[in-house]
C-alpha cells in the first residue's frame, strides 16, 4: 500500500548509503575503535522505537549482578543534561537528569552501577576509572555506536515488526540497512506470541538469513499484574513506542479499559497531569484505577498532584535455550581471564 513516506525513497537510499559507509569505516578501522579490559555487552536494535531493550537489559543485569560487579551505560534519552553522569553519585536524581530508562535501572538495581553518556567510549572510560573493579558493562541501545569493539553484540527484533520487513529512514523506521544485522553475535526475536508454532518459527528464521556465527533466541513478555485488584474501570497511561501488547493483555484481563497514549519518552507536563485527573474523575474517580508502565512511572512520580497509580512490571521469558544464553554471557569472562 502506497503512503506519503514512499515519496522519500531517494532520501532513504542516501541515508542507507551513508550509514553503511560509516559502519564500514569502523569495520576497516579507518575510524578508531577501542577495546576494553572488561566484557562489554551491547544490546540494541535496527528499528527506531521499542523492541524490548529495557527488559532485556534488566534481565542480563539481574543474572550477572548476582555474582559480579556490573554497570549499565545508557545514552539517557530524553534527559535535560549532557555528558557523563553517574547516577549513584548525584543527589535528587530524576528522569530529567539521567533519563527514564536509567532511572528505572537505578531504582531496580541497588548493586548495579548506572551511568549515562552520549559517547559510549567516553562513558566506559569514566566508569572504569571510577569503578576499576567492574567485571561487566552492559550498554543500552548501542548497536549504532561503533567506536567500541564490544565483546558481545545482541540485536533485538520484534516478532510482529521484524527489521527484514522494514526500510531505512525516512521511508521506514530502520536506523541503518537490514544488512547491518549480520554484525550481531546474537539475535533475539522479542515479544513472541504465546502460541508460536514450530512452523511459524521456521518461517521466521528463514527470513532472518542468519550468518554462520550467529545464535538465535526467542523471548516473550510476561506481565506481572498479580498485585492488581479488580477495579470497575482502568485508565492506562503510556508514553512508550508500542503499547499495543500491553493494551491487548489488559483487555484480556479486564472489561473496561480506557487508554491515554503519549509519544515514546514523552516529557509529561502539568497540563498532562490535569488531563489525567479530569479523565480519572470522568471514569469513576476512586473506582477507576490508573495503570502505567515502569518506564512511565519514573516520569509521572515527579508530579505531586499526580493521582495514585499502579505499575505493571514485565519480565522476559525465553521460549527455549535460556541456559545456553546464560552460559554465553558468563563465557565472556573466560576470554578476558585467558
Amino acid at each position: 500500500m502506497f503512503s506519503c513516506r514512499h515519496l522519500f525513497f531517494p532520501l532513504s537510499i542516501i541515508f542507507e548509503m551513508l550509514t553503511t559507509l560509516r559502519r564500514r569505516a569502523f569495520q576497516k578501522r579507518w575510524l578508531a575503535v577501542e577495546n576494553f579490559t572488561v566484557p562489554t555487552i551491547c544490546v540494541g536494535n535496527l528499528r527506531v522505537g521499542g523492541t524490548g531493550k529495557t527488559p532485556h537489559v534488566e534481565y542480563i543485569a539481574k543474572i550477572l549482578s548476582q555474582n559480579y560487579h556490573v554497570a549499565i551505560l545508557s545514552r539517557g534519552y530524553g534527559r535535560k543534561t549532557k555528558g557523563y553522569i553517574s547516577a549513584h553519585e548525584i543527589q535528587n536524581r530524576n528522569s530529567k537528569v539521567i533519563g527514564d530508562e536509567p532511572m528505572q535501572y537505578v531504582t531496580k538495581f541497588s548493586n548495579v552501577e548506572v551511568a549515562v553518556c552520549e559517547k559510549r567510549k567516553i562513558g566506559i572510560q569514566k566508569l572504569l576509572h571510577t569503578y576499576p573493579n567492574l567485571e561487566f558493562i552492559i550498554l543500552d541501545d548501542a548497536f549504532q555506536h561503533l567506536s567500541v569493539n564490544y565483546s558481545l553484540k545482541i540485536l533485538l527484533t520484534e516478532y510482529e515488526r521484524p527489521f527484514f520487513e522494514d526500510f531505512p529512514l525516512p521511508v521506514g523506521d530502520l536506523r541503518e540497512c537490514r544488512n547491518a544485522s549480520k554484525y550481531a553475535d546474537i539475535i533475539i526475536v522479542t515479544k513472541c506470541p504465546e502460541n508460536l508454532t514450530p512452523e511459524e518459527k521456521t518461517a521466521f528464521i528463514q527470513k532472518l538469513k542468519l550468518q554462520q556465527h550467529q545464535e538465535l533466541f526467542f523471548t516473550k513478555i510476561n506481565y506481572k499484574s498479580e498485585h492488581l485488584h479488580s477495579p470497575s474501570s482502568i485508565l492506562l497511561i503510556t508514553g512508550i513506542a508500542n503499547p499495543a501488547p500491553l493494551v491487548q493483555y489488559l483487555e484480556n484481563q479486564y472489561e473496561k479499559i480506557h487508554t491515554l497514549h503519549f509519544p515514546d519518552h514523552h516529557i509529561f507536563t502539568k497540563n498532562d497531569i490535569n488531563k489525567i485527573i479530569t479523565l480519572k474523575k470522568k471514569l469513576g474517580g476512586e473506582n477507576c484505577t490508573i495503570i502505567t508502565t515502569e518506564k512511565d512511572a519514573v516520569r509521572l512520580q515527579d508530579f505531586e498532584n499526580m493521582p495514585v497509580f499502579d505499575t505493571i512490571p514485565i519480565e522476559i521469558i525465553f521460549l527455549e535455550n535460556e541456559t545456553i544464553f546464560k552460559e554465553k554471557l558468563l563465557s565472556l569472562l573466560k576470554q578476558y581471564d585467558a
